[in-house]
């Protein structure tokens, strides 16, 4: 399978790497149409919410007549749907021959899906084949990122950091200073210091997991300079000392040389702890300090380009005067929380939401609403096999639909409702109403943040 975002897949393909997924005779139409993305439906004319290219799954519910196929299919066509996948066994023992047959007429492809081929498989393999290369680029940063940032406080040698990650990704980094091996599958040359070359069997790492080890290899090298990494220290005790009121941001300009505090705002960012010298590189213009568990950043601007290019989680506080360094620092850390949840970078526009708003409060805060209404329906769920945690994620996560929710754990609503049911019987909170929706809410997210303490089993 080719990766990257610039492939997709065709209906060929899917036939290909699905054995259950078949074909009527005669087939309908072109086979070597592209994927754009997979569409799950049950409307009698889905073409509002086609863009063009999709695979349009459904089970037939609303494809009782001719005329409601002949209507199905030129809604599809009009759409320029790539073609159908329709399955069969739950409302159509087989594709009613008037659907073929309008479809033989617009020579819309049609595939068939039997019960032991669900339409979430089909989604995801169009998924995988589109995003198989950003995917494992995540995977790989995922897994490397801890290591990495793990050398870098303890201020390992490269040779070191590179073995790190070649345990991670199975494989071995040289760093050669003449020149990668003929045979080198993949390179990176390093200003001042060689090319980095990635040697082992099967398929080379992403460049951007490639140019992420480059990074903090250049950062390793750079460590040599003890002096640097004593200022950084220095300067995330400073701003340490600054969040916890024990001394004044005006202090920094007597404290310090960085000619950024002079100016009218600052921004302050929080990025994983073992970061600095990776930020100082990227950022020279920037004050960076690294304290035991974050690394702070400020700087006289926004933040540049290049952070974003550093596959760190990061948090960002809304820009500030020095007088409100405090207050900035604490924000953006709330925000680094966010970010290592979720990924990516979390910036003061994702603050006013009710997540940021959880995780502002101290885990006591947060306590009854887990011990009262999460901890009795989980204790149930282990004592007798029931999924009444499950439901009401599902069930929240769905905005309160009940259709929805049935749909998401493959369910009757009838199912759905009477678990809900006996979640009101257990919990004495309905989670039909609003307010008790919130309670519920707040009580799941105080149970996942009890989970990711420290000694706390997943």
């Amino acid at each position: 399978m080719s990766e990257g975002t610039d492939v997709v897949p065709t209906l060929r393909d899917l036939l290909a790497s699905h054995q259950g997924l078949l074909l009527p005779e005669p087939s309908t139409g072109d086979l070597d149409r592209p994927i754009s993305w997979v569409h799950t439906t049950e409307l009698r004319d889905p073409s509002r919410y086609l863009h063009g290219g999709e695979l349009v799954c459904t089970v037939g519910i609303s494809l009782q007549t001719a005329q409601d196929c002949t209507a199905f299919v030129d809604s599809l066509t009009r759409a320029d749907a790539a073609g159908l996948c329709f399955g069969i066994g739950d409302v159509h023992d087989t594709v009613p021959f008037a659907l073929i047959n309008a479809a033989t007429n617009d020579g819309l492809p049609i595939l068939i899906a039997p019960p032991n081929v669900p339409f979430s498989s089909v989604s995801r393999y169009v998924a995988d084949f589109q995003l198989g290369g950003e995917l494992a680029v995540a995977r790989a940063t995922n897994s490397l990122m801890p290591e990495l940032l793990s050398s870098q406080r303890r201020r390992e040698s490269v040779r070191q950091l590179l073995d790190r990650a070649g345990q991670v990704l199975d494989c071995y980094f040289l760093l050669d200073p003449d020149g990668a091996p003929d045979d080198a599958a993949a390179t990176v040359v390093l200003d001042g210091l060689g090319t980095l070359a990635w040697v082992g069997s099967g398929d080379p790492p992403e460049t951007a997991v490639l140019d992420l080890i480059a990074r903090f290899v250049q950062a390793a090298q750079s460590e040599r300079n003890i002096e640097s990494a004593l200022a950084r220290e220095r300067v995330g005790q400073l701003l340490s000392l600054i969040e916890r009121r024990m001394l004044l941001p005006d202090a920094l300009n007597q404290l310090l040389d960085w000619p950024g505090l002079s100016a009218s705002e600052l921004t302050c960012s929080a990025w994983p702890a073992g970061a600095g010298a990776v930020l100082s590189m990227a950022l020279p213009d920037a004050l960076v300090g690294d304290a035991p568990e974050v690394c702070l950043v400020l700087q006289s601007g926004a933040l540049t380009e290049t952070a974003g290019e550093l596959s760190l989680p990061s948090g960002r506080a809304a820009a500030a005067p020095l007088a409100e360094l405090g207050a900035a620092i604490t924000q953006a850390r709330i925000a680094l929380d966010l970010a290592q949840q979720h990924g990516g970078s979390v910036g003061p526009d994702q603050l006013s939401t009710f997540d940021s708003l959880l995780e502002s409060l101290p885990l006591n805060r947060l306590a009854p609403f887990k011990t009262q209404l999460i901890d009795p329906l989980e204790h149930l769920d282990r004592e007798r096999g029931t999924q009444h945690v499950r439901t009401l994620r599902a069930f929240l996560a769905t905005n309160g639909s009940l259709i929805d929710t049935a749909r998401e754990l493959f369910l009757h609503t009838n199912t759905v409702r009477h678990r809900l049911g006996r979640i009101n019987e257990i919990t004495g909170r309905n989670p039909m109403s609003f307010e008790d929706q919130a309670a519920f809410a707040i009580g799941l997210r105080a149970s996942d943040r009890a989970r990711r303490m420290p000694g706390r089993p997943n």
